[in-house]
């Protein structure tokens, strides 16, 4: 790595180009990495496709590596790197020991690999390795409370089984919907004209039978935008949701998280119509800063010069 390693300046001063290694947060829609230097500063980045491997596991292995072979070419660096920089990746449906055990048997392309789940790496980035709470809604749902050594997790078993509220759900409801006014059964929706391939129920069928959760997550802006527009089945869903969220927010209080950290691209457009009483907050960053701090976990200490985070409870399931 020293061959490489140059100073550049930045508008905060210089950033130290050698880099240390690869964050990794990949979801049911999107995966993205970052290559980090010894401060924790973004020397490049990338983003793939879906990285959830209940989704296939050889699609999973493609868009890891994908996302990071982008995020080296876009920090300037060769290909061939990859293999001296250690790999921290918090994923999708690694708490499945299927999966897990799955990934530890990869013949990966980087120095070294080292597992967690997506939930954790928000965790990290919403909390800093302090006592809190965070639900992520994105493609899929799962909400996690740490609270001294007691670790509560909940949801995180997948579309269609267990995803409510999340983007998966919200276009899977919108689908059914749709098909149940057609035939009379429901309410008529603006949905109908808006659902892409809607023109019968029969194409509407063909497009979406079997599909995974990501496809069915490109609709859920959709849904949002006829709430927006006063629809009343799909305030109907988002109410749902919102009700959905509010109840998960109020377990985790419970159990004794003191906030609740809300992350992904649902959770953003629910926060308006949560309950203002509860001590939530949505968080924007968490795939980048929580990236980072479990990398940090994982490096030599002469790696880091200066740790941000701690390193107890790291999560690390390698």
């Amino acid at each position: 790595m020293n061959s490489i390693a140059t100073a550049i300046s930045s508008s905060s001063g210089t950033v130290e180009r050698t880099p240390v290694g690869i964050g990794i947060d990949g979801g049911g829609s999107n995966c993205r990495a970052w290559v980090f230097n010894a401060r924790g500063q973004v020397l490049g980045q990338g983003q793939s496709g879906p990285a959830n491997p209940v989704s296939g596991l050889t699609e999973s292995f493609d868009a890891i590596t994908t996302a990071a072979e982008k995020a080296v070419q876009d920090g300037g660096f060769p290909p061939s790197i990859l293999a001296q920089l250690p790999l921290a990746i918090g994923l999708a449906g690694l708490h499945l020991p299927q999966f897990y055990q799955q990934f530890q048997q990869w013949q990966h392309p980087f120095a070294s690999l080292h597992l967690t789940t997506d939930l954790q790496i928000a965790a990290y980035g919403v909390h800093q390795h302090q006592d809190g709470a965070l639900i992520i809604l994105g493609t899929g749902f799962s909400a996690l409370a740490s609270i001294g050594d007691k670790r509560i997790e909940l949801g995180g078993y997948g579309f269609p089984i267990n995803c409510t509220a999340s983007g998966s759900w919200f276009g899977l409801e919108a689908v059914k919907a749709v098909l149940l006014a057609r035939d009379g059964l429901a309410p008529a929706t603006v949905l109908t004209e808006l659902l892409p391939d809607a023109q019968t129920s029969a194409s509407l069928a063909s497009q979406y039978l079997g599909q995974g959760p990501a496809v069915y997550a490109r609709l859920a802006p959709i849904v949002l935008q006829a709430a927006q527009q006063q629809d009343a089945v799909a305030l109907r869903i988002r109410c749902e949701a919102v009700s959905f969220v509010n109840q998960v927010i109020n377990r985790l209080l419970e159990v004794g998280a003191p906030s609740v950290g809300l992350v992904g691209s649902i959770a953003a457009q629910l926060m308006p119509f949560l309950d203002s009483a509860t001590p939530c907050q949505f968080v924007a960053n968490a795939g980048e800063r929580g990236s980072w701090s479990f990398l940090q976990t994982v490096l030599p200490e002469d790696a880091v010069p200066e740790r941000i985070f701690a390193t107890q409870n790291v999560g690390d399931l390698s």
